[in-house]
């Protein structure tokens, strides 16, 4: 039986299909599925499922998971009937897609197989059609039970070191597949990943279906480590958000080719290079020779103009020992976030390199755009511009000369923030060019300080990103990524542990680096 939703949904759409005279017929209804699953849902009665009242082992079987489920979804209470909404929601397909935390970031699930619905993911998230999407499996077995075929020995000892968590892994499209062909739009390969979750496995081995997940959130904008980030932008799109508390990496899988000679990874993420590398050195396979498939971004630039967009990349097939490989299928992405800008928050983002403060350019492009700011909120008379600062390496306020003002009662987002600890306020009175105090723009600054551990960057810089646009922020500053590595090596040699430990250093900066150069509008070197 089809949910409610699903008739309302489908009278709304024939209503305007239907042309005067005509009578609709199931041919009809079938003809059109396509054009059905493609418009996006809207005035959805949008809820927030609590996982955490569930006790769930960290680790269980997929039946012991549905065994779970079935005794918590059969009580009267209000909570565990959403839940069984939400589950039967997927089961049934022409559905709102069901948001549900992972460990990396909040994913946007449908059923992998079932293709209306994996248009509803797209539908919802203004996403481009070909961009590919990752399939969640909640084991080895439920991924060879999907397949139909024993997982390649190259990823065998692979995933059993790295599975479950941040890893996806590139596989052939099996033969005869059930797999709905907008997932894998225009490429050959799908790819696959376990989550470390427990609410996320839970969620898929109580759903046995495979769940097609991309980020959480509006296309474009930042990734949503929190239930309430997926709210923010989904709210009337989707019914269910499953709440299983903030995320602990922050940013999204690696995506690794391990078909392709050299293996190739896609997109940096939670799992590095160089635990790749001794990956394939302890255990004696390709994996001691993976290469970097992605534009790895300079950091290290010392041109002294603005651009209007994210700087060049460093290419690190500069050595021949250590080629790139940077391939495109038929013009589409090989994987997520090859291709399109993503992450950026409503603020316009500026970033500046390592010796733009001390040379005064940070005053200096602050200073523009107060000139240049003609129409910007007033607060008790006076107009206010909202920048956001996040602070790494930089002094507060990127040494900006401010006074500091008083932050209790200052936003009513920042005190309900995880941030309001390590945010600070101040006041910024901008260049003095003559004209009357009163018609001058101040600028009122909300400086982040995160710290130099680029993995609290890399758990922080959604959360940050959301943060400022709750806050009202039309600029937000930030420095470059220091690279506590080189970034000229391709594969490390790890010799030792601390060239292993250097390795996942550098690959978190890449995957931190790729996060927030296609955030922003802007650099200044």
């Amino acid at each position: 039986m089809l949910p409610l939703f699903f008739f309302k949904r489908l009278s709304t759409s024939l209503s305007k299909m239907a042309q005067p005279g005509s009578v609709l017929t199931m041919d009809t209804i079938l003809a059109n599925h396509r054009h059905l699953s493609s418009m996006p849902y809207n005035n959805c009665n949008t809820r927030i499922v609590s996982l955490r009242d569930l006790d769930l082992p960290e680790q269980a079987s997929d039946d012991e998971y549905r065994r779970i489920n079935q005794e918590y979804t059969a009580q009267s209470d209000p909570n565990a009937a959403l839940l069984r909404e939400a589950i039967e929601s997927i089961k049934h397909g022409l559905a709102p897609p069901v948001a549900f935390p992972t460990e990396t970031v909040y994913g946007l699930g449908a059923d992998a197989t079932n293709e209306p619905a994996i248009s509803g993911i797209f539908a919802a998230k203004g996403r481009p059609s070909d961009n590919p999407l990752i399939v969640h499996v909640s084991s080895v077995a439920h991924l060879e039970r999907l397949t139909g075929e024993p997982l390649p020995e190259i990823y065998r000892s692979l995933t059993q070191e790295f599975w479950p968590g941040p890893l996806t892994i590139l596989l052939g499209i099996p033969q005869n597949s059930s797999f709905a062909k907008n997932v894998h739009p225009a490429q050959s390969t799908i790819g696959f990943r376990i989550p470390s979750s427990k609410y996320a496995r839970f969620f898929i081995a109580a759903t046995d279906r495979p769940i097609a997940g991309p980020s959480a959130n509006s296309s474009g904008k930042p990734s949503p480590t929190t239930a309430r980030h997926v709210l923010d932008d989904l709210r009337g799109k989707i019914n269910f958000i499953l709440d299983g508390g903030p995320c602990d990496v922050g940013v999204e899988s690696t995506v690794v080719d391990g078909l392709h000679d050299p293996p190739l990874i896609l997109r940096p993420g939670g799992v590095s290079q160089s635990e790749l590398v001794a990956h394939g050195k302890a255990v004696g396979n390709n994996f001691v020779h993976t290469a970097i498939g992605y534009k790895r971004h300079d950091t290290t630039s010392t041109s002294s103009t603005s651009s209007s967009s994210p700087s060049p990349s460093v290419d690190p097939g500069s050595d021949p020992a250590h080629p790139s490989y940077e391939e495109d299928a038929n013009g589409a992405p090989r994987a997520p976030g090859m291709k399109y800008r993503h992450y950026s928050p409503e603020g316009r983002l500026i970033l500046f390199s390592e010796k733009a403060v001390p040379a005064g350019k940070v005053r200096a492009k602050l200073d523009e755009i107060i000139q240049q700011s003609g129409n910007v909120p007033r607060e008790d008379g006076i107009n206010v511009l909202k920048v956001g600062v996040i602070s790494c390496h930089w002094p507060a306020f990127a040494g900006l000369p401010v006074s500091s003002t008083e932050t209790n009662g200052v936003h009513p987002q920042l005190e309900a923030s995880i941030y309001a600890p390590t945010t600070s306020i101040a006041t910024y009175a901008g260049p003095d060019d003559g004209s009357n105090t009163e018609k001058r723009v101040r600028a009122t600054l909300y400086n982040v300080h995160i710290g130099s551990a680029i993995t609290g960057l890399a758990h922080s810089l959604f959360g940050v990103l959301r943060l400022f646009d709750d806050l009202g922020c039309s600029i937000i500053f930030a420095e470059t990524v220091k690279r506590a590595t080189s970034s000229a090596a391709s594969t490390p040699a790890l010799d030792t542990d601390k060239d292993v430990q250097e390795g996942q250093v550098r690959d978190i900066e890449d995957a931190v680096i790729d996060r927030i150069e296609k955030a922003a509008a802007e650099r200044v070197d």
